[in-house]
């Protein structure tokens, strides 16, 4: 068997998957991966135990991954690009929707979207340090950059902020990392709702006056 750190440190797949059954595998593979390092550790999700997990053979797992690293640094791809692409459509449904409005759909749906992908976009990195390197340009909001710069553009007439890419980036800094501090731990014990509430009102507030 390969080692578990494969050569040279790779963090690439080796090839994508283009037929459905090569696609379905992969897609094993990657789900096998995340259930064992929530379930079992990450020191537990070996190769030899990912294939068990995924139901595929490891001479198949090494066809696409040279190791594990490589499989979640694929499954943060991938969960990346599916969250964004929700929040892009989100953000386009609300583009002719007034501002405070608007921004409460927002929230609720970027929490809804971190909490189901709580685990890989905010804690796997946690267990998988060696990644951070390779993963600092895999987040939903570089993802959804232009659409949302876009949303603030629209709504140029309800906002006085003059420096939109800087109100974007501390806006979205502040949102994330509060609902990252209520996933984890929720210090104040608040509701999701009143979660939304304060988050709308904080983005509101900045923008508005």
């Amino acid at each position: 068997m390969a080692n578990e750190t494969g050569s040279g440190g790779e963090v690439d797949r080796r090839k994508n998957p283009k037929q459905q059954r090569a696609v379905t595998t992969v897609d094993a593979i990657t789900q096998a991966t995340q259930q064992i390092i929530i379930k079992e550790g990450f020191r537990n999700a070996t190769t030899n135990r990912i294939a068990e997990v995924a139901g595929v053979s490891v001479g198949s797992l090494y066809q696409y991954f040279p190791n594990k690293q490589a499989i979640i640094k694929t499954l943060i791809e991938e969960t990346v690009s599916k969250a964004a692409a929700k929040v892009r459509t989100g953000l386009r449904r609300l583009m002719e929707e007034p501002l405070e409005p608007a921004l409460r759909q927002i929230m609720t749906l970027l929490l809804a979207m971190y909490k189901e992908n709580d685990f890989i976009l905010f804690r796997i990195l946690d267990q998988v340090p060696e990644l951070k390197e390779y993963t600092k340009n895999l987040s939903v909001e570089i993802y959804t950059y232009s659409t949302n710069l876009a949303f603030l553009e629209q709504h140029e007439t309800e906002i006085v902020v003059a420096d939109l890419p800087t109100a974007l980036l501390i806006i979205e800094r502040a949102t994330i990392h509060n609902i990252e501090c209520f996933l984890a731990q929720n210090p104040t014990g608040i509701t999701e709702e009143q979660l939304i509430d304060e988050l709308t009102r904080m983005a509101l507030n900045y923008l508005t006056k």
